[in-house]
């Protein structure tokens, strides 16, 4: 087995790069992922395993977000807690926001999330190797995953 330090917004690109993205508003595909392409049984069993452990990780980092919402946020009518990125807003006769200001525990939020995305994790994979991946044909970029192959 291998091992790989990646960053934990490098954690959340692979996730995407390995599983794909589809707008949940629409439903439109923007990416199939590396799992969607056609690939040899046993490297597809290799990504998926590596899928699971990159899922894991991002659903950890999702759960500190959670906290620092509660910790920065506020309620809302709805019980909702979430932290507005403007606040003081003034509007005009249309609608059209004239002035307003940065909320200040958004920026808090914001730096200290960042600041969590910059951590480093150590995963454990296969070593996965150039040849391995030759015969995928595609037109998708897996930057962070190109981070994981040996070039021989």
């Amino acid at each position: 087995m291998e091992k790989s330090t990646l960053k934990l917004h490098e954690i959340y690109s692979l996730h995407v790069e390995l599983n794909g993205l589809v707008n949940q508003q629409t439903g439109e595909v923007i990416s199939k992922g590396l799992l969607g392409e056609k690939l040899k049984l046993s490297i597809k069993y290799w990504i998926t395993e590596l899928a699971k452990k990159v899922a894991e990780e991002r659903e950890a980092v999702e759960k500190l977000k959670e906290e620092m919402i509660k910790k920065y946020g506020e309620e809302d009518e709805n019980g909702g807690i979430g932290i507005p990125r403007l606040i003081n807003i003034v509007k005009n006769e249309e609608g059209q926001i004239t002035s307003a200001d940065i909320n200040p525990k958004f920026t808090e939020f914001e730096t200290e999330f960042n600041a969590l995305l910059q951590e480093e994790k150590s995963l454990e994979h296969k070593e996965f190797k150039l040849a391995d991946l030759e015969n995928i044909e595609t037109e998708g970029v897996y930057t962070t995953f190109f981070k994981l192959v040996k070039p021989e």
